[in-house]
């Protein structure tokens, strides 16, 4: 039993942000022996998932290893119009797209919980089944106030940016994704506590029961940007070890002791002996190559870890070895679509912003010329760098 409360304990701590109603409600519920059934959601609206979704799915397999019943749910209805954003209405994308989205996505979490105890769900199940009458029926428990008090839609009327009568309809869609399931717990990121109650306010009023929302904390940089892909810092599951290694170590100092307790199982106690090493003086830079190491191993395995490290120290501590860049074989020469070939970007999109940035360099020349061309003059090749730390080498 103080095993079981041990355990329990760590669970609705660690990297917690909250818990609804309260944190000794659920407590008492899993320390009581029941087996709840509790799930998160995941909007197909990538082809790879990111280290904020493998924070969730982490903690969806502490929850099955104490033996409760895990739904993972794909929302490849929710997906197709997304979750309404701070600035401006999201773009919509077809159900097709959706679907292919996620084709890859059971690999991608193999290492992380035991996919054979998982129930994997769609919510088109359901969501794609309702009638206008059923929609006015859940639409009738919420109120535009309440619509309205969610801070990306007060954001927007502080900056009069237009909110779009269907974007009120994501947060009742994924609370009835909590109705259809019959869940006793929603767990997601704290960014999608408005979403999660609203959630327990339909279990409520269609069911008369009862859910539990465990919101966890997000990785966010110094200035309070979460990890993502408009901030170039997110990094997917579907990067190389190496990259994701690299990433870690870009990140700023204050994120050390976060991320830890955020990402990986070190004890808290050795993370407070870190944070106060770091008070006193003690260099910053092997305590985030221990959090790098910690995370590739998590996602890629200890071999991946300790490869990825040892590329890290040869590349950026002894100096560049191009015997070490990857190299790549293209008939691209506009440098555009050169970086999207080589993976240094994930798009054209992506590709042109950073040469605006000036963070792209060309045999050590920064490009700024999106039209600029390679010309392969030398036999040994022309080498791409994207920052500091991604290179790729064009070869004949």
């Amino acid at each position: 039993m103080k095993d079981l409360e041990k355990q329990v304990d760590e669970l609705l701590s660690r990297g917690v942000e909250n818990i609804y109603p309260d944190k000794e409600s659920l407590k008492k519920v899993l320390l009581s022996g029941k087996k709840i059934k509790l799930y998160c959601g995941f909007d197909p609206n990538a082809p790879t998932l990111h280290i904020g979704h493998g924070v969730a799915i982490r903690r969806l397999a502490k929850f099955q290893e104490l033996g409760h019943h895990v739904i993972f749910l794909f929302g490849d209805f929710t997906g197709q119009i997304g979750d309404p954003d701070k600035l401006s209405v999201r773009q919509q994308i077809t159900h097709q797209q959706v679907l292919e989205n996620l084709k890859g996505w059971k690999k991608q979490i193999i290492n992380l919980i035991n996919i054979e105890k998982i129930e994997f769900k769609f919510n088109s199940k359901w969501l794609g089944k309702l009638t206008f009458t059923d929609i006015i029926n859940i639409a009738q428990n919420f109120t535009v106030q309440q619509m309205m008090s969610r801070d990306m839609f007060q954001e927007r009327l502080k900056i009069d940016r237009p909110i779009y009568l269907h974007e009120f309809f994501y947060p009742l869609m994924q609370a009835y994704d909590s109705v259809q399931m019959d869940v006793d717990l929603e767990l997601g990121g704290n960014d999608q506590t408005f979403n999660m109650l609203a959630g327990r306010t339909l279990m409520k009023a269609m069911k008369g029961k009862e859910k539990f929302v465990f919101t966890t904390k997000l990785l966010e940089d110094p200035t309070g940007k979460k990890m993502g892909k408009s901030e170039g810092n997110m990094i997917t599951l579907g990067d190389e070890p190496k990259d994701m290694y690299g990433k870690v170590m870009s990140w700023s100092d204050e994120m050390i002791a976060p991320a830890l307790e955020i990402l990986t199982d070190m004890p808290m106690a050795e993370i407070a002996e870190i944070i106060k090493e770091i008070k006193e003086g003690a260099n910053p830079k092997k305590f985030k190559m221990l959090l790098a190491y910690k995370v590739v191993e998590i996602y890629r395995g200890l071999n991946e870890a300790i490869s990825a490290e040892e590329n890290f120290k040869q590349v950026f501590e002894q100096g560049l070895n191009p015997d070490n860049i990857a190299e790549f074989k293209i008939k691209e020469k506009n440098i555009v679509d050169i970086l999207v070939a080589t993976k240094l970007a994930t798009s054209k999109n992506e590709a042109r912003r950073l040469i605006k940035e000036g963070g792209v360099r060309v045999d050590q020349k920064v490009i700024e010329d999106e039209n600029f061309e390679i010309s392969l003059i030398d036999a040994d090749g022309v080498v791409i760098q994207k920052g500091k730390r991604f290179f790729a080498k064009i070869i004949k």
